[in-house]
């Protein structure tokens, strides 16, 4: 009886088996947790793989690029057509005025589309090279010039001037690969590093940057920010883009557009250029296109062009036969150098009476520093000019260099100089110049200390 009733204690019972489950896995749960977290974690894995292999593949898709083209800016204007995908877009509009207004966009675009041409990186589905419009900004941010530009953004919001210079270095060391994510920026913002931007591009200056710089002013609204792009857009530099610039003069109606080409121009122009005016001149359709280019003559000032624009201009001693020599007579007193200045000062001495008031106007516009030696010769009275025509307008030419050296040779004139022309106009010049700058009129030594002030002639230095 003992012997069974010790046996009965010892075998657990069904209470003591359900206690000790439940005290186990209360003590061990955590432990149960750790597959779960294992399988869970091969799980997220799985799906966000597969979730990158089809943006991927979306990305890369003919689909994805005709979405970009159609996109709109940020700042509200059009991205600009894909002349590709023209029909396609025309079939989707339904308002006929839009539609009129893309195909002429489209027209446009295309004659400017050789500049383009020899270079387009990674933009064939954005014929302005606006980037990726529609915001695939992880695309971007993998390219050095999108690295850059987050580092110029950084250094615009921290005013730290030489960590901007050395980013602007970079940006157009980069050249054309750079073209597309400055233009981006400048459309869609309007703060300082869109600024910079528009410099980098004019400082590039490549016939896909100066297309797009122009294109994109083209764009935005009247206001002082496209006037501010406007003076970047005005210093391109790079002579290979002169045939985009001029095209962009006759086929941009957009004055702001206009006014920059033309002045990038006139700072470049030489032989070639000139060569290419007269070439559109004698075949230009309208008295409008012709008065245009002549226009676009009468602004160039370089230096270059000098030699170009004196052969242009005909014989010192025969007068214009149109509207294109006489432009290029007033932009040969922006040029200004001592061999402009000696031809007209011919050509002004050939004229008859009353009919060279022109050039006189033209002589007395000179400001250009390397043209102060032959004026101040010619004002001092050399044997190629007469006193009431070429010295006259050399002395009122000297107002633009307000000098020491000036007002003594013009004192000098005053006090000596018997014919009337000539003192009135020195007496004049003296008289403006000190309004402008009187301490240099102060500074000036006495009129017994000027009594040789004839300069050399400069081209027989």
């Amino acid at each position: 009886m003992n012997t069974s009733k010790r046996h009965k204690d010892k075998t657990p019972s069904k209470t003591d088996s359900r206690t000790t489950a439940k005290n186990f896995l209360k003590a061990e749960w955590p432990l149960l947790l750790i597959p779960v977290l294992i399988l869970g974690a091969l799980a997220l894995l799985h799906i966000t793989n597969r979730s990158l292999e089809r943006e991927l593949c979306l990305s890369s898709s003919p689909h994805d690029d005709t979405q970009e083209a159609q996109t709109t800016d940020p700042a509200g204007e059009a991205a600009g057509p894909n002349p590709s995908l023209a029909q396609t877009s025309s079939d989707q509009t339904t308002d006929p005025q839009a539609s009129s207004s893309q195909q002429t966009i489209i027209d446009k675009r295309a004659q400017r589309a050789r500049a383009l041409a020899a270079h387009r990186p990674g933009q064939t589905g954005h014929p302005r090279g606006l980037g990726n419009p529609s915001g695939s900004t992880g695309q971007l941010m993998l390219t050095p010039a999108a690295k850059m530009l987050a580092s110029l953004r950084q250094a615009v919001k921290s005013q730290d001037h030489t960590r901007i210079k050395e980013c602007m270095r970079n940006l157009v060391a980069l050249g054309d690969d750079a073209v597309a994510p400055l233009t981006e920026i400048i459309a869609s913002g309007k703060d300082e590093t869109a600024l910079w931007a528009a410099e980098a591009l004019a400082r590039i200056g490549t016939p896909a940057a100066a297309t797009a710089l122009l294109d994109t002013l083209e764009q935005i609204k009247n206001g002082p920010y496209k006037e501010q792009l406007a003076k970047h857009a005005s210093n391109i530099s790079n002579h290979d883009s002169w045939p985009v610039l001029l095209d962009a003069i006759q086929e941009i109606k957009d004055p702001t557009v206009q006014r920059a080409a033309a002045t990038s121009l006139a700072k470049m122009a030489d032989t070639a250029v000139i060569d290419e005016i007269v070439a559109r001149y004698d075949t230009a359709q309208t008295e409008e296109e012709a008065a245009q280019l002549a226009r676009i003559v009468g602004n160039i000032s370089s230096p270059e062009a000098g030699a170009a624009l004196r052969t242009l201009a005909g014989k010192a001693t025969s007068a214009p036969q149109d509207a294109l020599q006489r432009a290029a007579i007033e932009a040969l007193a922006q040029v200004g150098d001592a061999q402009s200045v000696n031809y007209l000062l011919q050509k002004l001495e050939a004229s008859s009476p009353g009919q060279g008031a022109y050039v006189f106007n033209a002589i007395t516009t000179i400001d250009q520093p390397q043209a102060q030696s032959a004026l101040l010769y010619a004002a001092a009275g050399n044997k190629g000019v007469s006193a009431e025509q070429g010295r006259t307008a050399a002395i009122y030419a000297l107002e633009n260099y307000p000098s020491a050296e000036t007002c003594r040779l013009l004192e000098q004139i005053v006090a000596s100089e018997d014919n009337r022309a000539v003192t009135t106009a020195a007496a004049r010049t003296l008289d403006n110049i000190e309004k402008k700058s009187p301490t240099i009129v102060q500074k000036t030594t006495s009129k017994a200390d000027t009594t040789s002030m004839l300069p050399v002639n400069p081209l027989q230095k």
